[in-house]
């Protein structure tokens, strides 16, 4: 019975520590210090630290909605989905701080460096779906002498990023990717309508498709409730496992207290049961 009873008890404290180390790791998990950064901008954003006007609730409830969404998918142990949420979260509050708005007809005159600070060409043309109203790529051209030699290179526009210092782009790719990319010429180009060859340029680049991009938070939202809700499912049945451990074990320590004690059939009550035969033997001599 001690030995059953050491052993639910080893096994209450595994499961507890089981679910200390899950709490440590989530603490660790690559998108903690990202959910925190985010808290810290979002707290002073709701604290009054936006120019202008203060936050609408539809501000207030996109920012909170994927904050819960975000931190859903780090339970889960979906990184990289908690990940996405964020990067969504932090351009939000990059619009909400300083809204920026430029017309097409000003993107060639920007300036365009990769993320090394290299100048990697000019954006001679911008590509819109008109389904959703998004750019879905910005053609780069890089190169050429009095039009002789002009390489066109079609890039999706996740690929770009607004400058550090808020002057001009930064392209995620050096300048011999860019030479190595999908390109075309004036008198060849793509069918940019063409799935398979839009799915290959954004592969190339990693960024998913435009198309799908407004979708990617809520895919990973569902992707991350589903995860999370498989887990406690699993944690549920361990609990229900261990009380049903724990309820056999209480039953076999009341039977074995019930055997301590046996009816006496003379008078109908319980008394002790007989002592050991080194008991009865010393109460025989003392007769």
């Amino acid at each position: 019975m001690r030995s059953r009873t050491f052993l639910l008890s080893f096994a209450l404290l595994s499961f507890a520590a089981v679910l200390a180390l899950s709490a440590s790791a989530l603490a660790q998990q690559p998108c903690a210090e990202p959910l925190r950064t985010l808290d810290q901008r979002t707290a002073a954003l709701e604290a009054g630290g936006v120019p202008g006007p203060a936050l609408t609730e539809s501000e207030r409830g996109a920012l909170r909605g994927m904050r819960q969404a975000a931190e859903r998918l780090q339970q889960a142990g979906n990184s990289e989905g908690c990940l996405a949420v964020v990067r969504d979260a932090q351009a939000l509050i990059r619009n909400i701080e300083r809204p920026q708005v430029l017309p097409v007809d000003d993107l060639d005159k920007i300036a365009l460096q990769s993320a090394q600070g290299e100048k990697v060409g000019e954006i001679d043309e911008v590509i819109v779906d008109p389904n959703t109203g998004r750019i879905a790529y910005a053609v780069v051209e890089m190169g050429g002498f009095l039009g002789m030699g002009e390489r066109h290179v079609p890039v999706p526009w996740a690929a770009f990023q607004p400058a550090p210092d808020g002057q001009g782009l930064v392209l995620n790719a050096t300048r011999d990717r860019l030479t190595a990319a999908p390109q075309f010429s004036r008198d060849n180009r793509p069918n940019m309508s063409d799935r398979q060859w839009a799915v290959a340029v954004h592969t190339y680049y990693g960024v998913p498709p435009y198309w799908v991009q407004g979708a990617a938070a809520y895919a990973a939202e569902t992707q991350g409730q589903a995860m999370q809700n498989a887990d406690t499912a699993r944690l549920q049945q361990e609990v229900q496992r261990l009380s049903q451990e724990v309820q056999r074990l209480n039953q076999d320590l009341a039977q074995a207290r019930a055997g301590q004690t046996q009816p006496d059939p003379a008078s109908g009550s319980s008394q002790s049961a007989p002592a050991d035969d080194g008991a009865r033997t010393s109460q025989g001599t003392s007769q």
